[in-house]
């Protein structure tokens, strides 16, 4: 038997039971054995997923995940309870949890028309969508996590946010303070987005990394790729006045431009993964 249950908001541990049926309610990629571990700066191929191992081991894994599956233990939920709820998991074939996170937009109330039989409009009979794949799958038998977007599960493992090494204000405003960097047009660390602020805590552990020499390298290389940001001789210091300056600068801090051997094109590298010497 396979069950769907629903989590309540702002609760420890209570959960309702949806649905059970002999069918899975979500059919399980097959590509659950290419896993990367997670990282910022790696952007997924469509055959990937990260994965976290030993996940009933960590810091981020929750109650449910620890405890025998149950289904006596939960109460039916009732059609008046689903705004209360913070996700929904499925328990499918003895192993495997797949989790979705609810929002509202989850919920269509509009008039639809049932294409089972006649054709018929259906009015105040709101329908939940489940997407085709999950958030995330929990596999009992290799205690492994999987997902594909940090953001989509974060509610549901909520410690998981210590994945994002998103820079704090202070980290922020140190890094905009840094001696190569002339803030103008009144840009500050309010102005810093979430996704740059990621980018930040990248760049701050990798210029601990770097000799001065390499450094100057840097630097070179940013003035090379990146004309658009304004470059001071006298001071040395590169011109942040916008959120897009403020990533070019960093994409250059990683090293993202790259030019390619045949036709020596100028190109920007989405994602990095290290290659094994």
């Amino acid at each position: 038997m396979n069950y769907l249950i629903a989590k309540k908001k702002r609760t420890n541990n209570t959960y309702y039971l949806v649905l059970s049926q002999e069918d899975r309610v979500y059919e399980l990629p097959n590509d659950l054995l290419n896993i990367k571990a997670y990282d910022t700066n790696y952007k997924l191929e469509d055959d990937e997923w990260f994965g976290i191992q030993n996940f009933s081991n960590t810091d981020y894994c929750i109650q449910l995940l620890t405890q025998d599956f149950n289904s006596a233990e939960y109460q039916q939920i009732g059609n008046n309870q689903y705004n209360a709820v913070k996700f929904f998991c499925t328990y499918q074939d003895d192993d495997d949890y797949c989790f979705q996170k609810f929002v509202y937009s989850n919920i269509i109330s509009s008039k639809w028309i049932s294409l089972s039989g006649e054709p018929e409009i259906k009015v105040n009979e709101p329908i939940l969508i489940l997407k085709t794949i999950p958030d995330a799958i929990y596999r009992k038998s290799t205690d492994t996590l999987y997902f594909k977007n940090l953001s989509d599960i974060k509610s549901i493992f909520p410690e998981v946010i210590e994945l994002y090494k998103e820079a704090t204000d202070e980290e922020t405003e140190n890094f905009l303070n840094s001696e190569f960097i002339n803030l103008n047009d009144g840009f500050d660390k309010t102005k810093v987005n979430t996704a740059n602020r990621k980018r930040i805590s990248m760049a701050i552990e990798t210029l601990a990394n770097l000799e001065e020499e390499h450094k100057v390298q840097i630097h070179n290389y940013i003035k090379d790729y990146c004309p658009e940001l304004e470059f001071s001789d006298e001071h040395n210091t590169f011109s942040i006045g916008t959120e897009e300056h403020l990533k070019n600068l960093i994409f250059g801090i990683e090293q993202r431009f790259y030019t390619t051997i045949v036709g020596n094109e100028r190109r920007l590298a989405n994602s990095i993964s290290k290659l094994q010497n």
